[in-house]
Formats: structure tokens, sequence, C-alpha cells
């Protein structure tokens, strides 16, 4: 019996982006991912009931609730409580990879429906103090781990992302051109994409 089924896209929304440390800093990824996921199911014409799986991708738990993400987006979305979900981390790559699982899922069998997305704040990554669990030593002088650069940062070759990139583009022989040619036309995808507008607070009360 063939399992090859066809996947479609019914719906697809996105936030604005925000500038690090701008006017959407207070909303958590998880408050960001379900205004997402409500105006694609709306928009889509689907009810959160007929939903069978939640997947988000998310790389810095930058909140509290961030490990639930994809469980409480769901259930903010008036998903039913049974539908499992899913959250998974593949770094800049985990949006897309909550979408191939939610493909995989379908081709399956296993799901007819799924509310896939990718969200984060990096304004909200927190600065950390390591291995004082269980306390420390007087007149010891604590270190502040800045979880957003340690996050960008491959520990187990000491390599930030950025220069991961520069290595990529060296071997690839991909030149600047290249690469604004390539942001010139990201960005004029960004222009049509479908936006749901956040309301944000302002001095003179609320603006979209």
């Amino acid at each position: 019996m063939s399992l090859l089924r066809g996947v479609f896209i019914v719906s697809a929304k996105r936030t604005p982006f925000g500038t690090y440390g701008g006017v959407l800093r207070e909303h958590s990824a998880t408050d960001l991912a379900e205004h997402a996921a409500k105006a694609a199911l709306a928009a889509g014409n689907v009810a959160p009931e007929l939903v069978n799986s939640v997947i988000v991708g998310n790389v810095m738990q930058s909140s509290a609730d961030a490990p639930y993400i994809a469980r409480h987006v769901g259930l903010r979305c008036g998903v039913p409580i049974p539908v499992p979900a899913l959250t998974v981390n593949r770094l800049c790559g985990s949006g897309f990879q909550a979408i191939i699982n939610g493909a995989q899922e379908i081709c399956l069998k296993e799901s007819e429906v799924v509310l896939c997305g990718g969200s984060e704040n990096m304004s909200q990554a927190p600065y950390a103090v390591r291995n004082i669990r269980f306390g420390t030593k007087f007149g010891v002088d604590l270190k502040l781990e800045d979880t957003l650069w340690a996050g960008l940062t491959d520990l187990n070759i000491k390599l930030p992302m950025g220069i991961t990139a520069e290595n990529l583009a060296e071997k690839y022989q991909i030149s600047r051109e290249d690469c604004d040619q390539y942001a010139y036309h990201t960005q004029q995808r960004w222009k049509t994409a479908e936006i749901a507008p956040i309301d944000v607070k302002a001095k003179k009360g609320k603006c979209p």
C-alpha cells in the first residue's frame, strides 16, 4: 500500500519582526507563536478542533514556559487537550523542521491537520549563573553568562555562528554580491508576506 499523500499548506501567517530590545521585547516566544497561529487558523478557516497535532520550532528557550511552547500554543488556540504537541530544535532551521515533521505525520497518516510554526524572542534571553544550585563559597566572584551569546556559539569548537557563515561562504564560493541579491529577494518576499499585526503599548495608548 502506498504511503504517498498530498500535503498542503492551507494558510501561513507571521508576526512582524521586532528589533533587539524593541517594542516586542515583552512578548514571549510563546505569545508570538500563539498570535501567528490564531491568525493562520482563522485565515485558513480551520477550526482548532480539527487539528491533530501541534509542532513548534524553538531554539533559545528564553521564557519560563518555553519548554512547553508547542503545548501552550495549542491550548491557547483552542486545540483540544488530548491533541499531542511537539517542540523541536534544529537551531536556525527549527521552524522549517516543524513543517517537515508535520508533513511526515500527514504522509504517514498519523495526522490529517497539523499546526506548525517557529518562534523566538532573543530579547528575553536571560543571564545565568552556573554551578551555584548547591551553594557557593564566600568571596567567590560569580560570573554571569549571557545565554544568548552562548546559544549562538558552538561551544564544542568555540566558534560563533557568524564565523561559521563566513567559513561556508569561503568554502562554497558565495560572494558578497550573491548574498546581497538573495537578501534583496528575501526582503521582497517579506513585504508580500501575510503579517498578523500586533498591538503594542505606546506613550499615547496602543498602536499597531
